[in-house]
């Protein structure tokens, strides 16, 4: 064996391993759309490479899954979640969950638009937790944990530098760390906040070469690892009568809050207060008094999303959760702020267009309403779930009148004072 050989017997298996990996990710191959078990879990998972991906959100859209945004209260899966009750009682759709801890309005309007035309004509509803609207507004880190560079490829790819919400966008992710780690990017996302459109290189070397490496590692791997909850779901619907009757499981409600509330004076889950709270209550006597929601970036930020409902015509549903008023009182977090905060948030959807709100944010002093310190409980997810079936039995309207105004972009406008506003009814 000549010197030749030798060396292709050596190197011709990596070479040919390195043509197998091109292929697989820029080749035309195709697993297929996911199929209908696949969707049913994702929807419940809460996995972020969903969240971060498009096929499968796409796919769901299809089969007819109600989108549904949130945060981690979506996380709390007790007997009387959403996803519980369609699964128990017929309803002719399931919600399709989208939120973690530290998902926000930017990191909800990156993955909305990768869902294109299949958001048209849709409903959604988006649960605003008042705690996502501090004076720094969203995380770099938490947005960075679900954020791709698909995602920013996709708005690249659709954004135009002549409208304020995609130079808002653009300047936004720019502010991230995971927006500005690529230089490619980077580049294209600068002068797309300047005005401008991407240059030829950037749409070829972005959109047509990695945007379809990137489609393609979506289509491949987004499906794998996707998080399981469907035996939790199971077990939860089982304590549940056969038929839906809302003052027979308000009433169950009620049970289940005082029984899993019974170690502490705030009607908190005993478990969360025992891993949470219990060793540092004392710390956090009066620990939340200058706490404000009232200004900061996030108002902004949810304008996009706001801005991507009227692109494609679709009708949401807002749910603006309370905050646990006995929890509030301890740490000294205002209601009158709250109040505030609600006014402001209630005045931009309102002034735009935008009705369909469950503002529930006077209501975390009921018993049981909430699960812990923020997030909603059994008899909060029971009323919540009733609103979510009335909103989708409506007949869907043929015009959405909304009526986008570019001041919510503007530091003017997350700096307003609630105080100076008008009632928004």
């Amino acid at each position: 064996m000549n010197n030749g050989k030798k060396l292709f017997g050596l190197i011709g298996p990596m070479i040919t391993a390195g043509l197998l990996v091109l292929l697989v990710l820029f080749g035309p191959f195709h697993l297929g759309t996911p199929d209908a078990q696949t969707e049913k879990r994702a929807a419940t998972s809460l996995s972020a490479n969903v969240l971060r991906g498009d096929q499968i959100k796409r796919n769901a859209l299809d089969r007819g899954y109600l989108m549904m945004m949130g945060s981690s209260e979506l996380s709390r899966f007790d007997t009387f979640h959403p996803s519980v009750l369609t699964e128990k009682y017929p309803r002719g759709y399931h919600p399709f969950l989208l939120g973690e801890a530290g998902t926000q309005s930017l990191t909800h309007f990156f993955s909305t638009q990768m869902m294109g035309n299949k958001l048209d004509h849709k409903r959604v509803v988006v649960v605003i937790s008042p705690q996502w609207f501090v004076k720094e507004g969203v995380e770099p880190e938490a947005f960075g944990f679900y954020y791709s560079k698909q995602q920013a490829i996709n708005f690249i790819n659709h954004a135009n530098p002549q409208r304020v919400s995609d130079r808002y966008a653009a300047q936004r992710l720019l502010k991230m760390t995971a927006g500005s780690a690529d230089p490619g990017i980077q580049g294209a996302l600068q002068r797309i906040k300047a005005g401008k459109e991407i240059t030829a290189w950037q749409y070829f070397s972005l959109v047509k070469v990695s945007g379809a490496n990137l489609r393609q590692q979506d289509q491949l791997f987004t499906r794998f690892g996707i998080m399981n909850r469907e035996p939790l779901l199971e077990h939860r619907l089982r304590s549940l009568p056969d038929d839906y009757n809302y003052p027979v499981l308000d009433q169950m409600a009620i049970a289940y809050g005082r029984e899993h509330t019974s170690n502490n004076d705030f009607m908190i889950h005993n478990r969360f207060y025992n891993r949470k709270i219990r060793k540092i209550k004392n710390s956090l006597k009066d620990s939340q008094k200058g706490f404000s929601y009232e200004y900061g970036p996030e108002y902004s930020d949810f304008q996009l999303l706001l801005t991507q409902f009227k692109k494609h015509h679709v009708q949401p549903l807002f749910v603006i959760t309370p905050v646990n008023s006995r929890w509030m009182a301890y740490t000294g977090l205002s209601q009158a702020m709250l109040n505030r905060f609600d006014r402001k948030i209630n005045y931009q959807l309102q002034t735009q267009g935008f009705n369909q709100i469950l503002d529930l944010h006077q209501q975390g002093k009921i018993p049981y309403f909430m699960q812990d310190t923020i997030h909603l409980g059994w008899r909060g997810w029971l009323q919540v779930d009733r609103r979510i079936h009335n909103f989708v039995q409506q007949p869907m309207p043929k015009n959405l009148n909304y009526q986008l105004r570019d001041y919510f972009y503007t530091k003017s406008w997350q700096q307003h004072n609630p105080r100076n506003l008008p009632n928004a009814e």
